[in-house]
């Protein structure tokens, strides 16, 4: 058998990103940059940066539990401002009545 050499120059290791990184990779074709132009500048694959860039819209997305959990919340909070709206227009009412 055979091994394989490693032929082109490449490393023989995958190199490693850190999330900063691919973040701000991501960050800047969101802004308007070229997905070429930051890969190249980057020294990534244009690939690549399509991977991370479906990976940060996936994460982005809320799960359907989380968007139950936001229509709860959301819900909660209508609740609570027309009680403390309630609370408010008491306090004015006995503030203004008359001291016997």
């Amino acid at each position: 058998m055979t091994e394989k050499s490693n032929t082109g120059g490449l490393p023989a290791t995958r190199k490693k990103y850190t999330f900063a990184f691919k973040a701000e990779c991501v960050r800047q074709v969101a802004a308007g940059a070229w997905r070429t132009d930051v890969a190249r500048a980057q020294g990534v694959s244009p690939a690549l940066l399509g991977c991370w860039q479906r990976q940060a819209l996936e994460q982005a997305v809320p799960s359907s539990a989380e968007r139950d959990e936001i229509k709860h919340v959301r819900a909660e909070l209508k609740r609570v401002e027309m009680e403390r709206d309630i609370l408010k227009k008491v306090v004015t009412i006995f503030s203004q009545l008359p001291q016997s």
